[in-house]
C-alpha cells in the first residue's frame, strides 16, 4: 500500500466526517491533526464513525481487510488513534502482519 495514497485518502475521510458534524463548515484537517484529546478535530462519535469508514476503504481501494479497533490498539503506550499519521503508521504495521490487527 502506498503510505501516501493512504494518508491522502483518510484525510480525505475525515474531512467530510468533519463536515458531517459541523454541517459543512469544520475545520481543514491535514495528516497530523489530532484524532483524540483535548484538541481533536472530531467528536468521539464520529471518530467511532470514522473508523469504520477507514476500515471499508482500506478493504474495497487496498483489498485490505483490517480490524483498527483492537486490544492492541487500545493497550498500546502509544495510541494509533492519535493522528492521522499515527493511524497510517499502524495500518502499514497491520499490512507488514497479513492484514487483520497486530496482536
Amino acid at each position: 500500500m502506498d503510505r501516501a495514497q493512504c494518508t491522502t485518502q483518510l484525510v480525505e475521510l475525515l474531512q467530510q466526517a468533519v463536515s458531517r458534524e459541523a454541517e459543512g463548515g469544520g475545520a481543514t484537517i491535514a495528516a497530523t491533526s489530532d484524532l483524540i484529546g483535548p484538541n481533536a478535530t472530531i467528536s468521539s462519535l464520529g471518530l467511532v464513525s470514522f473508523i469504520a469508514d477507514a476500515e471499508i476503504l482500506l478493504e474495497e481501494e487496498h483489498g485490505l481487510e483490517v480490524t483498527l479497533v483492537s486490544e492492541s490498539a487500545l493497550s498500546r503506550s502509544r495510541s494509533p488513534f492519535q493522528s492521522i499519521s499515527t493511524l497510517v503508521d499502524y495500518i502499514v504495521e497491520l499490512e507488514s502482519n497479513g492484514g487483520g490487527n497486530a496482536d
